[in-house]
């Protein structure tokens, strides 16, 4: 066999073990083509592929250099090329190859929707929106461009808009297979039994639980909530359900007539800033394990107010780097306020890390894995800090005075563009902003004189 015959069959072994999500075997494949035809543009293309979906970004980004040296107008190549130049923050970059992909098709819709997305990394809403446009009028199913598009407005407060382009969201189709049954429309709910999925994050659901009592008032029927576990102490307490179901729990299809995603409320509510749901407090703790933590920080004695703090969401979460604390050294100018007492409301990653010195936390039970318990914590406090997790979503829901400390970049659509306020928690949660990505000092050197200020009008 020559070494031509030998290198397409190597090639054709590459993209049949890439398919099947074989990725060391597929390079090895792509790898063995090289050996032997050095200048397959296609080879390097799908090594740099390969490369990044292993987590080697350098050798992705090496790869998608030769590939494109080789290839200057593959199209897909450029694509891919400009998608891991954003991923890398290197945006004007990413903003350049988009472009190029665009001078050679400039009626595909995915570059002028990954542009969409680009643009609204780095604030420029309007040329964003535009791009997210003009993918869905070349192609108007394009779920992805949708979803771009729905992040830019609801980040605008474009509410009504934001929601209905959030319908394109992954993971519904599925769980409507899984689920076999019809979804619910917005319809009136007499005499049917609603089942109401969460199908995001457990701060995704507390925001959304002000939605529970709503359907009980607006659509009389049974409702059911099928979430996550740690949540469904606190949420059977008054929010509007019949029961509560743990994910994982057996799910019989004859207990529920129709269904819908927790996070499609907002939609089917016609929800805008004018009529969002924001009555405070729309949960409850349990006052039994409420009294008991007011009864035993009375007898262990020490004044001050008391400010639960957590610095770190879930490891899970696409921009938990971003969101999070690097450390709890961070909260340094925090421990120099006087007349505070300290509570550790983290739990999961980070909840053991010793704070500072000069700051002593008041010992709490843990892991706090449950919000219940939480809640209950949480209801005994005069102030709650948090970087965005679902902390600060449980304090707002309570009616408690929370401070949400936000990242500069991916800050999240609901706190919207420019405010240091939430109509999502009106006169309770305060947002706190990072001017540059990862630079955190320059917020807690604000945190620590708002401190100061909220000690002074205590004892005022």
């Amino acid at each position: 066999m020559s070494d031509e015959l030998r290198a397409w069959a190597a090639f054709d072994e590459g993209v049949r073990l890439q398919a099947a999500g074989a990725v060391d075997a597929a390079i090895a494949a792509f790898e063995r083509t090289l050996q032997l035809q050095p200048d397959s543009a296609a080879s390097w293309a799908n090594l740099a592929l390969l490369h990044e979906q292993r987590g080697d970004l350098a050798a992705a980004l090496a790869a998608h250099e030769r590939a494109l040296a080789l290839a200057p107008a593959a199209f897909e190549a450029n694509l891919n090329y400009g998608a891991l130049l954003g991923q890398l923050r290197r945006y004007d970059e990413a903003e350049r190859q988009y472009r190029r992909a665009l001078a050679q098709r400039p009626d595909a819709p995915q570059p002028w929707s990954n542009l969409g997305a680009l643009l609204a990394l780095v604030d420029r809403d309007d040329d964003a929106l535009a791009c997210c446009l003009r993918a869905l009028e070349l192609e108007p199913a394009n779920a992805k461009a949708r979803l771009n598009l729905s992040y830019v407005l609801l980040r605008q407060g474009r509410l009504a808009e934001g929601f209905l382009c959030l319908e394109a969201r992954a993971g519904i189709d599925r769980m409507q297979a899984e689920l076999d049954a019809p979804r619910w429309d917005g319809a009136d709910l007499a005499g049917r039994r609603l089942l109401v999925v969460s199908d995001a994050g457990h701060g995704d659901l507390l925001m959304m639980a002000r939605y529970l009592p709503l359907l009980r008032r607006r659509h009389p029927g049974a409702v059911l909530l099928y979430a996550q576990p740690a949540l469904n102490t606190l949420l059977a307490r008054g929010a509007g359900v019949d029961a509560v179901i743990d994910y994982g729990a057996p799910l019989p299809r004859a207990a529920f007539d129709c269904w819908t995603p927790v996070m499609s409320l907002p939609h089917l509510f016609g929800t805008t800033l004018e009529n969002l749901p924001a009555d405070l407090p729309y949960l409850q703790p349990d006052p039994v394990r409420q009294a008991h933590w007011r009864s035993v920080w009375a007898r262990g004695g020490g004044g001050g107010l008391r400010v639960g703090l957590c610095w770190r969401g879930n490891p899970a979460h696409e921009n938990n780097a971003e969101r999070s604390w690097p450390s709890l050294t961070v909260a340094a100018p925090l421990g120099g306020v006087a007349g505070l007492r300290w509570f550790n409301l983290q739990s999961g990653a980070g909840a053991d890390e010793a704070p500072p010195p000069g700051f002593e936390f008041t010992p709490l039970p843990g892991p706090l894995g449950d919000f219940a318990e939480t809640a209950a914590i949480i209801a005994n406090l005069d102030l709650v800090i948090t970087v965005d997790t679902a902390i600060g979503h449980l304090a707002g829901a309570l009616g408690r005075p929370v401070w949400v400390l936000v990242p500069a970049h991916l800050p999240d659509w609901r706190w919207f563009k420019g405010r240091s306020d939430s109509p999502w928690y009106p006169g309770v949660l305060r947002l706190f902003r990072q001017r540059s990505a990862g630079d955190w000092g320059p917020v807690l050197a604000e945190v620590a004189a708002a401190l100061e200020a909220r000690v002074r009008e205590s004892i005022a």
